[in-house]
């Protein structure tokens, strides 16, 4: 499934505290509760370090510059690799120190100043100050990085600045308050000025260069940093991937997988500490048959994307492969998206009607074994104070369908079977494609509705495509239609990069290119309200447009399928990015199974 973390996603605490990972033990939450079946944490006071950890990954990913990069995998990746100014409690959801402590805020809520901690330093042994902070912000400012969905949330960041010759204290001023704007300021993953600007360039940019793209064009040096830094070879090349995490990139396979290992010079204050494991490897297997194969045989440790059949039936005595099941809440969730740019999905009518072919509660119970809760909205956890209750479930009405078809006119003309209707001067017959990548089960999923679609008269097909070109294809809106899925935040959200119309445009994450003027201006009036009240009708407001709307066909919050190797210790989910936490596992020395590790 497609999470962007800020997809992504995540930027990884930026983009976990906006879109969030998968969910486990002592915080899993289903309407307050927790789930019957977790998987109880250890003690870890008999923790030891060695081993390694591997884990089987769907596809490499796109990148793993954490400015640029905005996949799920890059995420997880990267969120070992590099740390953040505050941290997320896995428990609490609240921010704590990380490499810095909690900001002095001035009265105003337009500076915040940080005291970083002197610790803190890079994989290579170097210092991390506020000349490293300064410079990430100028990257992420810079318009010709290739990082919009990230850049969106800093434009309230007016620039940052080294306090009073201080290397260790950092301010950032706002052009405005802004509710979000602590937890934009304490989430974006810091790079080393020395090791990607050692010739000081983007000491010569000026912060007024970032806010207009003709006055940026002027500064040709802009242009050529950003090529440097949206490159391949920074984002795949040991000597540049160099961050204050707990784990070192070491290598990186092409259609193998990524390798990390133990940080010699680790500061130990970090949001990811401890770090058990020796290695974490992540393990490219696109091919869910040969994973289930690579697990049964010992070759991956870790595994999720199962499908429902195999974890019910084929894995049903998994302890003849050595391994444990888990079935933690994912908050995340799944939707039909509808290309607006396709003229078949730009009548509301239409997109109502696709809602109501959609059989979510056989579809949840045959398909997925019950691993889904149906959804009406972005925002859907039951517990929040956020989330608009009062939108009504789209039950399955293929009568209904047929009526609002009619409706938006709608006819088989010429009796062949399909739905046709002249737009723009031109007869169109409904037929269009789902994108889908590899994954079994949502092929599985699109063909029960593209069986409802055919009954109706409306010909559908499913395209597979390999993940990056399912992904290149999805950024760049070469589709008609998706199933994809979206992680959901452990603090208030903010729908800007999915649904404001500015992210239908370059990089953004409006990748259906919806459009509409009210749903703007009542986003862009939630990100500025300061008092919580009037943000919570403010964002109820909005729930209920895309409901009427329906630009998404949103369909259920899944249960994630992990199995994993019984030799690992300790071994939980959060709702917090990374999900779960790979360098909490731990092995007992007699347990090992790569023994030349034990003592490391």
């Amino acid at each position: 499934m497609i999470k962007f973390k800020l997809t992504a996603l995540l930027a990884v605490l930026v983009i976990s505290i906006i879109m969030t990972g998968c969910g486990g033990k002592t915080t899993q939450k289903t309407d307050n509760k927790q789930t019957s079946d977790e998987i109880p944490a250890v003690d870890t006071a008999s923790a030891v370090s060695g081993d390694w950890l591997i884990l089987r990954e769907m596809s490499d990913p796109e990148k793993l510059n954490p400015i640029v990069s905005s996949d799920a995998s890059a995420t997880e990746i990267c969120s070992y690799i590099f740390e953040t100014l505050l941290a997320q409690d896995k428990i609490t959801y609240e921010l704590i120190p990380s490499l810095a402590g909690m900001p002095e805020i001035s009265p105003d809520n337009l500076t915040y100043t940080f005291s970083l901690n002197k610790n803190a330093k890079f994989s290579d042994g170097k210092p991390l100050t506020a000349a490293d902070i300064v410079f990430t912000l100028k990257t992420i400012k810079n318009p010709f990085v290739d990082d919009a969905a990230l850049r969106n949330y800093f434009d309230m960041i007016e620039k940052a600045e080294m306090v009073d010759n201080d290397p260790y204290k950092v301010k950032f001023i706002l052009t405005k308050p802004n509710w979000r704007g602590l937890y934009t300021l304490a989430g974006f993953q810091v790079l080393p000025k020395h090791i990607l600007d050692p010739g000081n360039i983007t000491d010569r940019f000026n912060w007024d260069e970032f806010k207009d793209m003709k006055v940026a064009q002027k500064n040709p040096d802009m242009q050529k940093f950003a090529d440097f830094m949206n490159s391949q070879e920074v984002s795949r090349e040991a000597k540049y991937l160099v961050g204050s995490g707990p784990y070192m990139f070491e290598k990186w396979d092409t259609g193998a997988g990524v390798t990390l290992v133990k940080n010699p010079n680790y500061w130990g204050g970090g949001v990811v500490t401890p770090n058990y494991p020796t290695k974490i490897i992540f393990k490219t297997i696109q091919d869910n048959s040969a994973a289930l194969v690579a697990a049964k045989n010992k070759e991956v440790d870790a595994m999720y994307v199962i499908k429902p059949s195999d974890f019910y039936k084929d894995l049903e005595n998994a302890d003849q492969f050595s391994l444990l099941k888990a079935r933690p809440y994912e908050p995340a969730y799944t939707y039909l998206a509808w290309n607006q740019l396709n003229p078949l999905f730009q009548d509301k009518t239409v997109r109502l009607a696709l809602a109501h072919l959609v059989d979510r509660k056989t579809i949840i119970d045959k398909v997925m074994f019950g691993d889904g809760t149906p959804i009406q909205s972005h925002i859907f956890y039951k517990n929040t104070k956020l989330l608009n209750a009062d939108l009504p479930e789209i039950p399955f009405d293929p009568e209904k369908a047929k009526k609002l078809l009619e409706q938006a006119g709608w006819k088989d003309s010429d009796g062949d079977g399909v739905l046709d209707k002249v737009i723009n001067g031109k007869k169109m017959d409904f037929k269009f494609t789902f994108l889908s990548n590899t994954n079994p089960v949502r092929k599985q999923i699109l063909l029960v509705i593209v069986d409802a679609l055919k009954k109706v008269g409306i010909q559908a097909e499913v395209q597979e495509l390999e993940w990056s070109v399912y992904l290149d294809k999805t950024k760049k809106h070469e589709f008609e239609a998706t199933y994809s899925a979206w992680t959901s935040p452990t603090t208030p959200p903010d729908p800007f990069q999915i649904w404001h119309s500015s992210q239908s445009e370059g990089e953004g994450s409006n990748y259906i290119s919806f459009k509409n003027k009210t749903s703007d201006s009542l986003i862009e009036a939630y990100r500025n309200e300061m008092d919580e009240s009037k943000r919570i009708i403010m964002i109820k407001e909005w729930q209920k447009l895309i409901y009427d709307e329906q630009p998404y066909t949103f369909l259920w919050s899944p249960r994630a399928r992990y199995i994993y190797d019984k030799r690992f210790k300790n071994a939980r989910w959060y709702n917090i990015q990374p999900s779960p936490t790979y360098n909490e596992w731990w092995v007992p020395a007699s347990s090992q199974k790569y023994t030349q590790n034990k003592n490391n």
